[in-house]
């Protein structure tokens, strides 16, 4: 494992009293590759008995470079340490582009990324960050992509104390897909043309060891698992407190898929999954009107991880 300091004063998150360290460090995969990972704390804060893993979407960023980690998610659990994992074949180096299909993304992501890849990059970065102990408590927050792995996380690795997962959409993605298809069309021809041709692919994809796809950025593997992945047989294997936040205006997933999964895990007698539902906000947690919620949002999710942590107090 390699240590480096990055910075030690964080140039976007800097204000006068509250000072932001971020280390750098580095751990490899068992196809030796590297996984560039971050641990972030306050300058001026107390040792933190509390690790709050924090997980972006789909992009092809850096996720040092996604603003809203540490200037809003990070206040779920204000006083935590911070856990930021890199994804395969991406480094603090990749330029920040909200571009989806930005033709700079490396190769390395396009042919390894995938959601349980990145669970089993969390298993081998907790391996090394949790030696020592000092963290009893352990938080997992992700967003879009970042909540199915956050799930797939608190499914398969132990000692999560709570999970946060938002807008990440229900029981299998095809269903998002084709939500999301039917919000952006412009005619119900163009969507029902477009809902065909994805369902054309996803068979296509789903049936085919076909290594040289490449669609909307990402992959043969990251399109095969993500056609594959069953959300409610993934929840129902979590057995730690999970809230699941959905905005009731997503364009990007189905709010009415979400419900029916929520509905049948209730129904099926989970009672570790809480639930909550913004009627009016987006995927992005923005009003109708394009304000932001997201400080509000975390400040229920903070009283939701109150109510659950043991040693909040």
């Amino acid at each position: 494992m390699k240590l480096r300091f990055i910075c030690l004063v964080s140039l976007f998150f800097m204000h006068a009293a509250n000072a932001t360290i971020i280390s750098e460090y580095t751990t490899s995969r068992s196809d030796g590759s590297d996984i560039d990972y971050y641990l972030v704390h306050q300058v001026d804060e107390a040792e933190s008995d509390t690790l709050l893993l924090i997980l972006q979407g789909s992009d092809c960023n850096s996720v040092l470079h996604i603003d809203s980690i540490l200037t809003d998610y990070k206040n779920v659990w204000p006083q935590a340490d911070i856990l930021l994992i890199e994804k395969y074949g991406i480094n603090k180096e990749l330029s920040y582009s909200a571009n989806a299909e930005r033709t700079d993304c490396p190769e390395k992501y396009i042919q390894h990324d995938n959601p349980q890849q990145r669970v089993e990059d969390i298993k081998r970065v907790l391996n090394v960050v949790r030696t020592d102990k000092k963290h009893t408590n352990l938080i997992v927050l992700g967003g879009s992509e970042g909540a199915v792995v956050a799930n797939l996380a608190s499914a398969q690795i132990d000692g999560i104390s709570a999970t946060v997962s938002f807008n990440g959409g229900g029981r299998k993605f095809i269903d998002d897909v084709v939500h999301s298809i039917k919000k952006s069309a412009s005619s119900v021809a163009e969507a029902e043309a477009s809902i065909a041709g994805f369902k054309a692919f996803s068979t296509h994809n789903i049936n085919q060891n076909s290594k040289d796809i490449e669609a909307s950025g990402h992959g043969y593997k990251w399109w095969n698992q993500m056609l594959s992945i069953d959300q409610l047989e993934v929840l129902n294997n979590v057995n730690t407190p999970l809230l699941v936040v959905q905005g009731g205006r997503d364009l990007s997933v189905s709010p009415q898929e979400v419900d029916e999964m929520i509905f049948d895990l209730k129904e099926s007698g989970k009672s570790n999954i809480d639930y909550l539902r913004y009627e009016d906000l987006d995927h992005g947690f923005e009003s109708p009107d394009g304000i932001s919620m997201r400080k509000e949002i975390t400040l229920d999710i903070n009283s939701w991880l109150k109510s659950k942590l043991d040693n909040h107090l």
